[in-house]
């Protein structure tokens, strides 16, 4: 621990001890006083602006920080979405760095579109910890909802069963405006309809997280930043949609925004009922062979409500609340066939159907407090949340062996998760560098209980044996620092460390107990060097922890049918990852990344055979390395053909920690073309091509094999935009089946499972009110609860 100490402190002295010369640190404002984020301010040496000396975009604070050779005569050029630009004169005193510039409304008649000649667009950039893709500049993400935002991202992959991640990345946390969005499947989806591309400035893919969020996962973030628009009134959106699978499904979504000068409101509400039928096939080939093939009907139904207020005390201070409620439920009717068979001799036969029933309650709860502490953007944030989740859940087995004994059974689960956690956040401009420093505390309570009834002549017998109770207890303390500077036009840096510091402790009836403590150090480190305005590259590392979920902690056995059962292991550790990224960026359309990641003490399922039982549990499992690159190209082309291309290559090498488990070392490749035309001159019509394709890629001790999909669909304007129709059809081929093999030391097992992914789409919106208003979507910091699953 002392040696993380030293390195961390050398690491944060080294930054902020590092003097850059000729720093101009400036703030943008408008005519009222108030900051103007997201501006762009140009310095040029001579008038007539050919001779571009720095470039920078304004932070959320309006906050700019650029270099210049030497003391002088400069021309400084500001522009901003809904201001009139602005050049003006700027004489640099060493000695006296401090800039503000003053910048109006634009006050225009009888134009519809303004075009800024000469200035180039930029449809992506590389900032020191993230990739930006511009929403607004990009004709793929107009007229459409959020979920099709994300999925015309680089780097982004989305579709409507709520599969959202990062290309490379085993899992994803959503937020909007740097507020996580503790919402996942159809819930997520729903919510991201209600948002509309009209309201979206940028997305932000933050593929190595900074120190100031959880360390937590091996996986990404996505930020959705939304527009700050000054108009105030009412203003919303309501959709439906029809989804056929091979079953029918509808959704409809509606929003409700509110502003004013003091208060920023929202309300959101959604409700969908889908169906579908996945088909999973098994096949263990041992010396005892398991054939098993299960046809599943599953059908989701439910409805979210969401409302959002925040209300601006004073210019410095505002207040708010968020409150969340969704209510699913999930039933699932299974055929089952099992096949026991010892070379080519056949020893039993299974037919089994089950009734899987759910119903879920959340409630979501979030306070906050934010203040500006002074007029160089310094804030507060204090924000404190509460997440409530109940699950009833029965289940029933109905079995018939060898076409003659029955074997039944009923199962009552309950399940209830609490997350409690509060929170407090600095960010703290000064005139050379950005420092970052706070803290969290989050509780989290898993109450689960399962009673086994085995069904004998038409009456349920309550199974003391395989009936069980769990309770779990997490207690979670973290604290970070971060300093970020700008050392000269072309050099930045930016360092982090936290601490987090673990307490848990589990309980089941059956004796199966959990108490540990641990605290571990999470640096993170990034460099950006820019050459030129064409050529930027970037340098990050980040350190990463991956721990078990309640589910994967609890040690309650549950029958899928007689023979097979999926348990929890209340002795699993965590894993850890260490990730390193060089990425380059040229002319803001090819986006290059190389990355290289090594993780250990890996966890997941595996698949064992005790005593004729087919057996599930998760076990601490394989060490891997991950080597690889990814490019990214996006363009316009004719004014009219929006086209994202993507292709992604990685070398994966795992090892066995324990016997069973086999180590596989493999070659993966991904791409992916995206295609959006319009088909008229207004734009308003357009048609989408896109394809995507996975080559054999090995994760863990399992191969997959191809997996591919074609979609296409069109999109239509109607009535100056305020009607949106949507029609697509996804994976037209078929090609999303999971199929591949797990590979054991004394077995292999072979899977191939499809869940209904071609479908047709028909989605008809209509925006209302003042369409300049934009929602309140400030969201909840409650990271852990997708670890409540």
């Amino acid at each position: 621990m002392r040696k993380s100490n030293l390195i961390g402190a050398a690491l944060f002295l080294s930054i902020s001890t590092v003097s850059a010369q000729n720093i101009i640190n400036g703030k943008v404002k408008d005519i009222q006083g108030q900051s103007v984020p997201f501006a762009s301010v140009k310095i040029f040496a001579s008038e007539n602006k050919t001779d571009i000396i720095s470039e920078k975009i304004t932070d959320e604070n309006g906050l700019f920080s650029v270099s210049v050779p030497k003391g002088g005569n400069y021309y400084v050029s500001t522009s901003a979405s809904g201001y009139s630009d602005i050049t003006q004169n700027y004489m640099f005193d060493p000695s006296q760095n401090n800039l503000t510039i003053s910048i109006s409304k634009e006050k225009i008649a009888g134009i519809k579109e303004v075009v800024l000649v000469g200035t180039k667009k930029k449809i992506f950039e590389r900032k020191i910890d993230r990739f930006v893709f511009n929403t607004e500049n990009s004709i793929a993400s107009k007229g459409v909802d959020g979920l099709d935002v994300l999925a015309a991202t680089p780097l982004v992959k989305a579709d409507d069963e709520g599969n959202i991640g990062i290309v490379g990345k085993s899992g994803v946390s959503i937020m909007i405006n740097d507020r996580p969005v503790n919402l996942s499947g159809k819930d997520l989806v729903s919510y991201l309809k209600t948002i509309r591309s009209e309201n979206i400035e940028r997305i932000e893919v933050i593929t190595t997280p900074p120190a100031k969020y959880e360390a937590a996962g091996n996986s990404g973030i996505i930020n959705i930043v939304l527009k700050k628009n000054p108009k105030k009134g009412f203003s919303g959106n309501i959709s439906t949609s029809y989804i056929r699978k091979s079953r029918n499904g509808f959704s409809n979504n509606g929003a409700l925004n509110y502003q004013s000068n003091k208060v920023n409101t929202s309300l959101r509400v959604s409700q969908f009922d889908t169906e579908k039928i996945a088909t999973e096939n098994l096949t263990i080939f041992d010396a005892l062979q398991i054939q098993n093939n299960a046809r599943r009907l599953d059908k989701n139904k439910g409805y979210n409500i969401s409302y959002n207020i925040d209300y601006s005390i004073n210019d410095k201070t505002s207040v708010g609340a968020i409150y969340n409620y969704s209510n699913t439920k999930i039933n699932s009717e299974s055929d089952i066939s099992s096949k026991y068979s010892r070379g080519n001799v056949v020893d039993s036969l299974i037919a089994t159907k089950t009734l899987d029933e759910s119903k879920i309650n959340n409630h979501q709860l979030n306070v906050y407090f934010e203040k500006k502490l002074d007029s160089l953007g310094k804030k507060l944030y204090v924000g404190g949340n509460l997440f409530d989740s109940r699950n009833k859940n029965p289940f029933l087995l109905r079995s018939e062996v060898d076409n003659s004994s029955n074997i039944d059974y009923d199962i009552n689960s309950r399940y209830k998760y609490q997350i409690y956690s509060g929170q407090v956040d600095f960010y703290l401009p000064f005139k050379k560098f950005v420092g970052e420093v706070g803290g969290k505390y989050t509780r989290f309570n898993t109450d689960t209980e399962l009673g086994f009834f085995n069904y004998e002549n038409g009456t349920s017998i309550y199974d003391n044996i395989r009936s069980n109770a769990f309770t779990y207890k997490e207690d979670n303390w973290a604290s970070y620092v971060t300093l970020s500077k700008v050392f000269s036009e072309k050099w930045e840096g930016k360092a982090g460390l936290r601490y987090e510091f673990t307490s848990l402790d589990g309980t089941s009836r059956n004796g199966e107990n959990i108490n540990n403590n641990y605290g571990k150090w999470f640096p993170s480190l990034y460099l950006t060097y820019k050459p030129n305005l064409k050529n930027v590259f970037t340098l990050s590392y980040s350190k990463r922890i991956n721990r078990p979920s309640a589910r994967a902690l609890n040690p309650t056995t549950i029958y899928v049918d007689p023979y097979s059962y999926v348990t929890g292991n209340p002795y699993l550790s965590p894993s850890f990852s260490n990730n390193f990224e060089l990425g380059y960026v040229f002319n803001n359309k090819l986006s290059v990344t190389a990355f290289y990641q090594k993780s250990t003490n890996n966890f997941d399922q595996v698949v064992g055979l005790i005593n004729g039982y087919r057996v599930i549990n998760y076990l601490n499992n394989y060490d891997a390395q991950n080597i690889g690159v990814n490019a990214t190209y996006y363009n316009t082309f004719f004014k009219r053909w929006d086209l994202y291309t993507s292709v992604n290559y990685s070398y994966i090498e795992s090892k066995g920690l324990i016997d069973q488990v086999k180590g596989l070392s493999s070659n993966s490749l991904y791409y992916s073309v995206n295609n959006t035309i319009h088909l008229n001159q207004q734009k308003t019509v357009s048609l989408l091509v896109n394809f995507l394709h996975y080559l054999p890629y090995t994760k863990g001790n399992f191969r997959f094999e191809n997996i591919y999909n074609l979609a296409s669909g069109l999109r239509i304007s109607l009535f100056e935009k305020k009607l949106q129709v949507n029609m697509t059809v996804q994976d037209i081929l078929q090609g999303m089946k999971f199929r591949g093999n797990a590979y054991y030391s004394t077995y292999y097992t072979q899977s191939n499972n499809y869940y209904d992914v071609r479908s047709f789409n028909l989605s008809v919106t209509y925006q209302f009110g003042n369409s300049k208003v934009k929602g309140n979507n400030k969201k909840a910091n409650l990271e852990e609860v997708n670890r409540a699953n």
